[in-house]
């Protein structure tokens, strides 16, 4: 069990480790805060999406709802991956700074791209900061997930992964609750075919993660210091899945709309915001529709899946699990 919650903390940290390993964010801070907080928005922007999209996803691996008393216990992953329009992002009016870059690098951008910001008052324009992508283009979120069958054609699912430390990196988790209510017998053609399935799915997911920031090496004075960036996630989604379930093998597709919402807070101690902890504070949010399919294939109990979801974020989820219908 160790060794489980162990690779899923590094499976989950790997992206965001390589995107704040640089300070990057704590760098801005040496903009002042208002400028810092507009830099930040645009640059974690792919980050926030992502998370959303991700936590959306890998619900389910049949349009099927279990019998009463019957279960699936999954090990399971979701890959999304940021579009090449994600990756940078045109430079803003800002208060204190410019740039001559036309184009800046977010989070997602290559690690050889970068634009520099001076001072709007510094005639030598002596760069102040550079802004640098992470090559962090993709996130990842495996978890244990499960399923039991309730009366009424219905059964109810969690998903978990422990919220557990991974040495200075930090720590991450998240939980999930969902329902799925098979409506194949109020459809009357599918009701007539046995190896058609149809049901409609609601469900939750709650991300929480704290990942210690600190300046650069080469930073000094306003903005220096080091904390953590706290964020947090809540994403809900609503679909409606057909299938079609066969010996071995089965197909699924699913149609959904889902919305999130997630916090970043960049919180520590740094020069020149003694009197302020929590000096970058963002939300985002995000709706819309999405659409995936995949195939499930069932040896006796165990079970293995992968599906792909369509949208501005592509999704991979894949998983192996044991089903007792």
């Amino acid at each position: 069990m160790k060794k489980i919650k162990l690779l899923s903390i590094v499976a989950l940290l790997a992206t965001s480790v390589q995107m704040f390993g640089q300070g990057q964010i704590v760098d801005f801070l040496k903009a002042g805060k208002a400028d810092a907080n507009a830099l930040s928005e645009a640059y974690l922007l792919p980050y926030g999406e992502m998370l959303g999209v991700n936590l959306n996803s890998g619900w389910y691996n049949s349009a099927k709802v279990h019998k009463v008393g019957g279960f699936d216990i999954t090990i399971m992953g979701s890959y999304t991956t940021a579009p090449n329009s994600k990756k940078s992002f045109k430079p803003g009016s800002y208060e204190t700074i410019q740039t001559d870059a036309e184009i800046v690098p977010t989070m997602a951008g290559g690690t050889s791209d970068n634009a520099d910001f001076y001072l709007k008052d510094d005639p030598s324009k002596t760069t102040l900061l550079s802004v640098e992508g992470a090559n962090a283009d993709v996130f990842v979120s495996p978890m244990v997930q499960g399923a039991v069958g309730l009366p009424f054609h219905t059964e109810i699912m969690g998903r978990f992964m422990p919220k557990v430390s991974y040495g200075d990196f930090g720590k991450a988790g998240l939980w999930g609750l969902g329902i799925k209510h098979s409506i194949k017998d109020y459809i009357p053609f599918i009701k007539r075919v046995p190896a058609l399935q149809a049901s409609i799915l609601a469900a939750y997911t709650d991300f929480s993660a704290e990942l210690g920031v600190s300046s650069s090496s080469l930073l000094s004075g306003i903005g220096g210091g080091s904390g953590e960036l706290q964020s947090t996630a809540g994403a809900f989604t609503s679909r409606l899945l057909v299938g079609v379930n066969i010996p071995v093998v089965s197909f699924y597709t699913g149609l959904g709309y889902g919305t999130t919402t997630s916090n970043f807070d960049l919180v520590g101690e740094f020069e020149g915001y003694e009197d302020d902890n929590n000096p970058i504070a963002l939300e985002y949010k995000t709706d819309g529709f999405d659409f995936n399919a995949g195939m499930r294939i069932r040896l006796g109990i165990f079970s293995f899946h992968g599906d792909y979801s369509v949208g501005e974020y592509a999704v991979i989820t894949g998983g192996v699990g044991i089903n007792f219908r």
